[in-house]
This record gives C-alpha cells, sequence and structure tokens, in this order.
C-alpha cells in the first residue's frame, strides 16, 4: 500500500515507522504498537502522511494525554520559520521578566553583528536562537563556536566605545538539543544553553507561561503560514488579535479561537 509524502512522492506504508514516532512522544512500546496496527487498520491507498500524522496525534492523546501533547509542542516549534522562531523567543523570555528587544545591529571591534534578541535582567545577554526544522538534528560546537566569537567581537567593540552595550553574557537558545561537545564548550565559556532537553528547557518555559505557537493549531497549514506573516506567532496573539486572525483564517476561525482558549485556560 502506497501512502503520499508531503512533497508528493509515494512510499510504502510502513508501520515501524509509527511505532517510532509514538516511542519518541514519550508512549510506551505496548500503546505505540496498538496504535500502529490500529492506523494500518484505517489507511487506504493515496493516505497522506499529514492524515497518518493525525490520526497519529487523535490516538495519542486519548492513550497518553502528556506524551502526546509534547510530541505536539516539539513539531509546532519546528514547523515556525526561522524569523517567527526568533519571535517567539523574545515572547518566551519577556514571560519570564526580561526586557527584550529583536534584531538589533551591534557595532562590534572588526565588524558589525546583527543580534537576534538583546535581554536584559539584571544582566544583559546576547541571545542567538538556532531554530531547525528537523526537530532531531542537535545544535553543534559549531554554532556555539560562532556565537562566543561573536560575543567577544562585541565586547571588545563596547570597551572601544563603538557600541553602548555592555554585555555579561551570551544565550543560545535552539527547538532541538544540544551535541555533548556544545555543552561542554559552552559550560567553559560560561554560555547559556537552552534547548529541548538542556535546563532551562524551553519547553518548560513555554508550559509554565502557557506561550504555545500557533503552529500548534489542528488547522489548514496555509492559513497557519498567513498567520505568522501578519506576526501572529502565538496564542496569545491570536486571541488578542482576534478581529485581524479573523480576516486571515475565514471559516476556521471558531475552530481556531476553540482550539486555542482550551490550550491556554
Amino acid at each position: 500500500m502506497l501512502v503520499v509524502k508531503a512533497d508528493g512522492t509515494k512510499e510504502l506504508f510502513d508501520e515501524r515507522k509509527i511505532i517510532r514516532t509514538c516511542l519518541r512522544s514519550g508512549a510506551n512500546k505496548e500503546t505505540a504498537i496498538g496504535i500502529a496496527k490500529e492506523i494500518k487498520r484505517n489507511v487506504k491507498e493515496g493516505t497522506t502522511t499529514r492524515e497518518i500524522y493525525k490520526m497519529i496525534v487523535s490516538l495519542l492523546m486519548k492513550a497518553e494525554k502528556v506524551p502526546a501533547f509534547l510530541f505536539r509542542l516539539r513539531e509546532a516549534m519546528a514547523e515556525l520559520d526561522p524569523v517567527s522562531f526568533e519571535v517567539y523567543t523574545k515572547k518566551l523570555l519577556e514571560s519570564c521578566g526580561y526586557k527584550c528587544r529583536w534584531n538589533v545591529l551591534v557595532k562590534g571591534k572588526c565588524v558589525e553583528h546583527q543580534v537576534d534578541v538583546i535581554a536584559k535582567r539584571e544582566n544583559l545577554f546576547l541571545v542567538e536562537c538556532k531554530h531547525h526544522t528537523n526537530q532531531h538534528r542537535l545544535c553543534g560546537l559549531g554554532s556555539v563556536l560562532q556565537v562566543q566569537a561573536r560575543l567577544e567581537d562585541v565586547m571588545d567593540g563596547y570597551a572601544k566605545k563603538k557600541n553602548g552595550y555592555d554585555f555579561t553574557h551570551a544565550w543560545i537558545i535552539t527547538n532541538t538539543k544540544f551535541s555533548n561537545h556544545a555543552k561542554k564548550y559552552a559550560k567553559a565559556k560560561n554560555i547559556l544553553l537552552t534547548g529541548w532537553g538542556t535546563k532551562p528547557r524551553i519547553v518548560e518555559i513555554a508550559q509554565a507561561n502557557k506561550l504555545y505557537p500557533v503552529t500548534l493549531l489542528m488547522a489548514n497549514r496555509s492559513v497557519i503560514g498567513k498567520l505568522l506573516h501578519a506576526g501572529i506567532i502565538s496564542l496569545h496573539d491570536l486571541l488578542k488579535h482576534e478581529k485581524k486572525a479573523s480576516k486571515i483564517t475565514g471559516k476556521e476561525t471558531k475552530n481556531i479561537m476553540k482550539q486555542a482558549t482550551s490550550l491556554i485556560l
């Protein structure tokens, strides 16, 4: 039996992929096997992988609500485009009491740097956002080395009075995990790391403040893309700018608003 992938190509249905997906979400093996068998009974020739994904989420929610939600949230962060992820990161930090500026040009001693987010709360942080569409890709040593070099040049620029930002730390925030080498180097250089598996975990910050991206919604992906393009990044943005959002969401408005409200309240 052939299923249709997102790019339009076809591949053989493989229930082992469903089992692996369920296990990655945090479900136990028995649940994962049961879900794979249930989906196998309902999949038909030409079913899309997106439809299969919706089946997985629906069955996970019935079986194990917390792992299923975390699975959806991780997918939702991966679905953000890089710019939206930067804005979402800014919102996450602001929800924790930081005063933030997004997308700031800062002169270093050698060159000018585009800083993703500047965050202040007692100390001043140079925040670098590393977004990956592949949620299983590690944020590696190269990213940490790059940020350290940027911090040093900007700090030298401050010493030479080329900028007015007295940064004390660099902070890297990603939607995936960090490699062991990245974590080891960051610890030695006192660089803060926030990712999926590194404390403070990005998922814990999101859950603590119920600050979720609009990509978490089960809705037409084209509509979600238009919301992001309009600057509606989080579910709080969606409810705050309901009139503006409704012009984009159209006939899906009622369902989308209901989902957003249930996830936040």
